[in-house]
């Protein structure tokens, strides 16, 4: 794990509740324009960057900025996916809510496989 992943992490824990419902608001409507993308696209990218910067997390943004294939890209997708977890552990309450962050990190979890798979060349 490297250290800038670390880092992201013991940010996002120590603001784990500080979220407001702006923020999860967003989330949602993140959620219904990435099912309109397709996987690897550049729409699916600019998603993922707002989705980072709403959440208050500048460094993830940054690297969802890069290619598909770097490393960097696939540093911030799984950042991403740290903070969708943390804000999905506060709907935990809530069906549909739980329902939809499941969707979120299901739908990373695929770019960042397509990610490796154009790297790999495969």
């Amino acid at each position: 794990m490297n250290l800038s992943r670390v880092a992201a992490m013991l940010f996002l824990a120590s603001h784990s509740l500080a979220w407001d419902l702006q923020q999860k608001i967003n989330m949602y409507l993140k959620i219904i324009e990435l099912a309109e993308v397709k996987t690897g696209s550049v729409g699916e990218h600019i998603i993922y960057g707002k989705l980072a910067q709403s959440l208050g997390d500048v460094r993830t943004a940054e690297n969802l900025s890069y290619l598909l294939v770097s490393p960097q890209f696939r540093d911030g997708l799984l950042s991403l996916i740290t903070t969708v977890n943390l804000v999905r552990s506060e709907a935990i309450d809530d069906p549909d809510g739980v329902g939809n962050f499941d969707y979120l990190v299901g739908r990373i979890r695929k770019t960042y496989a397509e990610s490796l798979k154009q790297f790999f060349g495969h």
